[in-house]
């Protein structure tokens, strides 16, 4: 019998549906749009999650990170909101985290971590030129240092006349300061310097060092972010690290890898740079002409010629001007003419330019304030506020595969942990033996605050002792931090031991299996707290600082978006189905009338609407498992750096399941149930004797 009401239930059902086609029809394209953007929109942005977590955790933060639990800033690998810098507090032992962290079953390794800034500096011309000589010099090779002599000469003439022209509108002290200087760079313009150079060169470069290259400027200043961590485990566990040219960092070794991505758009020449944002618009399709900022780019670079003509030795100009003579089809040109037409870049030249220039002239340009294999300097603030400089050889550069041309992911570079503990104001254990030997053999003795200044500077109760103590000590330790530096030039060693009894900002965790990374988080909390250690562990979209940020504010959008399109829906719906209830009034009137009951009309009108719901939502579906079909064989291409981030690569490959499809039919399914059903208790209520007298 049931059966029997059912199946007269669908007949009616579809019999009133067909009658009302037109009404139908509207109302289904407006459930088939609303399940196409359900299965759309969350086969896509969950497709950019998996894309971005990618991103995240193969390159940097790993599945989880560890920090302090009273750190005063949420951490935040990649950059927050706040304008100053983050304190993410510390962790005074980073064996005692890995211990407890091992432990746990899920867990496949653990790396440490600390995020800083630094600065190095790219020397003037004068200080590379000078150093080239002292370095020819020391390894014997006159020929090679007597070769940079005439570019040291036109690079002195250069500076007396940027010297020269800046004391006419100098006075006061800077004046005197830029006469001595001036003197200075005359002297060693002179024949008879360079006669005397002749015969004592090393003498003579004393003197080009310590009194001319100082009027030469300090060269160039540049920021770089880095995050100490245990460079072995790293490129082991984090699975997207690639090296681009020379070496990882042996092991127990210290050392740096330089960010390519890094390197190209801060460090590289700022010809090399221009030319390659130039380069990079074309291969988008945006042209110079009619373009300010490219216009303006170009013309930079042609102003650039001189800088160029400054870096180049004479033999490096006498082999390449016959080969700018051919490009440019120009013959008795001046070497600096000849660049400056060469750097002349518009649309129809530009992509000749850019390779000519890498292959003929970039061989000629130290394109990058280092070399693999050189040592560099880099110097940053320590927690206690004074700077710290070490010395530390560039094995490499790296980058991400697939992210490649992310800022992003280029914006870190990597140390070892050792030498970031010693930047961030961490003093080792042999340094602390050190130390106190040095204060041992100067007879250095530690004295109150109250009686600092009596037995620091002599007084009435001092005999001055203290002071020449402390002065003892200072001259010592200076001189050791000298030959300390250049121990770690010479690759001072350490071992696993050294690296996880220190301090580290942060750790990352990774995980065997991703999909329990919920659990795995819970159990890491658990097993800190029952060891006494005050620690916080966050997921890879918390730990990511903004970038996270910015998705969860994607993902409320979309969100959002849906609502609004679905309570629109839920109106029109509600009132397309009152208004087609109501004109059916005498239809359902005489239905009641030969016995229908209430709720065989009520099941009627939600069974038309189920039976739309269901046809229309399945349209829906298969338009977007079409859509998406479609942008997974294809792609969809990231036009910029931040959506190559979030793609994990130059192309999104989105992917949708059976959860995105049940999804959309589900929400729209309840969506028109929901409209459905006000409007047809409406016309069920009407009594049929006044459904039958409103038709006429």
């Amino acid at each position: 019998m049931r059966s029997a009401t059912l199946g007269l239930i669908l007949k009616l059902a579809a019999r009133s549906l067909w009658a009302h086609r037109i009404k139908s029809a509207i109302v289904g394209s407006l459930m088939t749009f609303g399940t196409l953007l359900v299965v759309f929109g969350t086969a896509m942005l969950d497709s950019v999650e998996t894309a971005m977590s990618n991103s995240i955790i193969h390159s940097l933060a790993g599945h989880l990170q560890v920090y302090d639990a009273n750190a005063r800033d949420e951490l935040a690998i990649y950059g927050g909101t706040a304008m100053s810098g983050l304190d993410y507090g510390e962790i005074p032992s980073f064996a005692a985290v890995k211990k407890v962290a091992e432990r746990i079953d899920n867990v496949k390794a653990v790396v440490p971590m600390g995020i800083n800034v630094a600065n190095m500096t790219r020397g003037s011309e004068l200080d590379l030129a000078f150093s080239k000589m002292r370095r020819a010099y020391r390894d014997q090779k006159a020929e090679e240092a007597k070769a940079l002599i005439p570019k040291v000469k036109r690079l002195l003439a250069l500076l007396d006349a940027d010297i020269d022209a800046r004391t006419k509108v100098a006075g006061g002290d800077h004046l005197q300061e830029l006469k001595g200087q001036l003197t200075a760079v005359r002297k060693a313009r002179s024949d008879e310097f360079w006669a005397q150079f002749q015969r004592t060169p090393l003498e003579s470069l004393e003197y080009l060092d310590t009194q001319v290259a100082p009027a030469g400027g300090d060269g160039r200043l540049m920021y770089l972010r880095y995050v100490g961590t245990d460079l072995s485990a790293f490129t082991k566990h984090f699975d997207r690290f690639q090296i681009v040219r020379g070496e990882t960092v042996p092991e127990g070794t210290r050392g740096i890898l330089i960010n390519q991505k890094f390197a190209d758009r801060r460090l590289k020449i700022l010809a090399a740079r221009l030319l390659d944002s130039l380069e990079k618009s074309r291969l988008e399709d945006v042209l110079i002409a009619g373009n300010a900022e490219l216009e303006s780019k170009a013309r930079r670079l042609k102003t650039q010629s001189g800088s160029i003509s400054i870096m180049l030795s004479p033999k490096s100009i006498a082999a390449l001007k016959p080969a700018l003579n051919t490009i440019l089809d120009q013959d008795n040109e001046t070497f600096p003419e000849l660049l400056a037409a060469f750097l002349s870049i518009d649309d129809s030249n530009l992509k000749e330019r850019h390779r000519q220039f890498y292959d003929i002239l970039a061989p000629h340009l130290d394109l990058y304030p280092f070399k693999i294999g050189d040592i560099v300097t880099i110097r940053a603030w320590t927690k206690s506020g004074y700077s710290r400089a070490a010395n530390v050889k560039v094995f490499g550069t790296f980058s991400f595969k697939g992210l490649e041309r992310s800022d992003l992911s280029g914006a870190a570079n990597l140390i070892d942990m050792m030498t970031f503990r010693e930047l961030y104001g961490q003093m080792s254990s042999a340094q602390r033996a050190e130390l106190g030997a040095i204060k041992s053999e100067a007879k250095a003795k530690t004295v109150s605050r109250a009686r600092a200044e009596t037995d620091l500077f002599g007084g009435p109760e001092s005999d001055g002792s203290a002071s020449d103590d402390f002065g003892g000590a200072f001259s010592e330790f200076e001189g050791l931090t000298l030959k300390r530096t250049k121990r770690q030039a010479a690759q001072q060693t350490y071992s696993q031991t050294d690296i996880d009894q220190g301090l580290t900002l942060s750790t990352a965790i990774l995980l065997k299996d991703e999909s329990l990374v919920d659990v795995t988080k819970a159990k890491l909390d658990a097993a800190f707290k029952n060891a006494g250690l005050e620690l916080k562990v966050v997921d890879w979209q918390q730990a990511s600082g903004i970038i996270g940020q910015l998705f969860q504010l994607v993902r409320a959008v979309l969100y959002f978006a849906i609502f609004i399109i679905f309570a629109v829906a839920l109106v029109i719906i509600n009132n397309s189905m009152l208004m087609a209830t109501l004109e059916r009034v005498r239809e359902i009137g005489t239905m009641r009338a030969i016995g229908a009951q209430r709720g065989l009309v009520l099941s009627m009108l939600v069974s038309e609407t189920f039976m739309l719901c269901l046809v229309a939502g399945g349209c829906g579906a298969i338009l977007g498992i079409s859509l998406m079909s479609w942008f997974r064989h294809h792609g969809i291409p990231a036009i910029n750096e931040m959506m190559m981030f979030m793609f994990s690569g130059p192309r999104l490959f989105p992917d949708y399941s059976a959860h995105h499809i049940g999804a959309g039919v589900s929400i729209i399914l309840l969506v028109s149930l929901l409209a459905t059903i006000w409007p047809a208790r409406v016309a069920t209520r009407v009594p049929p004797i006044e459904a039958m007298r409103s038709a006429d």
